[in-house]
């Protein structure tokens, strides 16, 4: 399929739906990528990454940049990496930072 097709069949449905591969229960799709080089594009779910460099590679980039630590929760989210992900691959410290932050904030 081209993206062209693809955001044609997408621009029908809401967009608050989740993107999962598959079928109904498949695992939601969490980032879409492209080469430089090429034109093709593909989708990447927790399966396909290795989620505890994804997520730690996040962190350490804001903390690196200076990014705003709402900004990083916001675009984690907004991807689908919630608190129970950050948990399931970083442990509890980290989940409960993020969950008292974006609970503070409004975000959760």
């Amino acid at each position: 399929m081209k993206v062209k097709t693809l955001i044609k069949k997408l621009e029908k449905m809401d967009p608050e739906a989740e993107v999962r591969l598959h079928d109904k229960s498949g695992e939601p799709v969490l980032f879409v990528l492209c080469a430089k080089k090429y034109p093709d594009v593909w989708l990447q779910t927790e399966g396909d990454v290795d989620m505890s460099d994804e997520i730690q590679a996040r962190f350490d980039d804001a903390i690196e940049n200076g990014t705003d630590e709402l900004d990083v929760y916001m675009e984690m989210l907004e991807t689908g990496i919630d608190v129970p992900m950050v948990r399931k691959h970083l442990g509890d410290e980290a989940a409960d930072h993020m969950q008292d932050f974006c609970e503070e904030h409004g975000l959760i």
